[in-house]
């Protein structure tokens, strides 16, 4: 069984979310990456990176810039894609 595809730390945790950094690797192949929903809404900022997307259930992808922030709906179908793209990091906010 392989671990995650990103390394985490928490930032900030209090009852109403938890604030971490997220990790991604410039190496890190799309095809590592699957599809998947999360327990809770999450607010997610792009740090740095260029060369990665994101793309919802029936949507085309978009592309993650720098400084831009976007939500993702808890049980939203999504997965992120490295098109030859930096590391990325990103802080995420997953509340309660």
């Amino acid at each position: 069984m392989f671990g995650l595809p990103f390394s985490e730390s928490i930032i900030e945790e209090n009852n109403k979310f938890i604030e971490v950094i997220r990790k991604f690797s410039k190496d890190l192949l799309s095809e590592e990456l699957n599809w998947h929903r999360d327990a809770e809404h999450r607010q997610v900022k792009v740090l740095e990176g260029n060369g990665w997307y994101i793309q919802f259930e029936n949507e085309l992808p978009v592309e993650l810039t720098e400084r831009t922030t976007f939500f993702i709906k808890k049980n939203k179908w999504h997965r992120i894609i490295n098109k030859n793209g930096s590391n990325l990091t990103l802080n995420i906010r997953k509340f309660k």
